[in-house]
C-alpha cells in the first residue's frame, strides 16, 4: 500500500525537477529529454505501480558480438537478483523496437523517491544505448576494412 498517491509522488517529482507534471487521462505523463529521448511514466491505479519506459532505439545493430547479446541477457535477470525494481531491455518482435522498462512496486515508492529510480533508470538507458553504438561503430569498421 503505498503511503502517497500516485499524483503525489509524480508531482513531488515534477518539483524536483523545477516542473509541473501530471498524468494525461490515460495516466501517462510523457518527458522528453533534450529532445533525445521520451520517458513516459505510466501510473497503475489499481496495483499502485509505475511504470517507466522508453525507447531506447529503433532496431539492434548487425551484427551483435556475442559479448552484448550476453551484457543483454545479464540486464533482462537484474530484476530477479534484486528482487525487482530494475530496469528491463527487450525488443518488440514485430517492430523491431529496442525498449527498455521498469515497474516501480508500492514498496519501492514507498522506501525511494521517484527522482532516484528515475536516475537509476537514465544511468541504464545511457549504458545500454552507449553499447548498443558501439556495436554500430564496430560493425562499420569491419565493413569498411572488409571492403578495402
Amino acid at each position: 500500500m503505498l503511503i502517497k498517491t500516485l499524483d503525489d509522488i509524480l508531482k513531488e517529482f515534477g518539483a524536483q525537477l523545477g516542473l509541473d507534471l501530471t498524468f494525461d487521462e490515460n495516466g501517462v505523463c510523457r518527458l522528453e529529454l533534450e529532445q533525445l529521448v521520451a520517458v513516459d511514466i505510466r501510473a497503475h491505479q489499481d496495483d499502485g505501480t509505475l511504470t517507466l519506459f522508453a525507447v531506447v532505439r529503433e532496431d539492434l545493430p548487425d551484427p551483435l558480438s556475442y559479448a552484448t547479446v550476453l551484457d543483454l541477457l545479464a540486464l533482462a535477470l537484474d530484476p530477479a537478483r534484486s528482487g525487482g525494481n530494475a530496469p528491463v531491455v527487450g525488443r518488440d518482435d514485430e517492430s523491431g523496437v529496442v525498449m527498455m522498462y521498469q515497474v516501480a512496486t508500492p514498496s519501492e515508492l514507498n522506501r525511494k523517491p521517484l527522482i532516484d529510480i528515475f536516475s537509476e533508470f537514465m544511468e541504464t538507458y545511457r549504458a545500454v544505448s552507449v553499447m548498443l553504438d558501439n556495436q554500430e561503430a564496430i560493425a562499420a569498421k569491419a565493413k569498411a576494412e572488409a571492403g578495402k
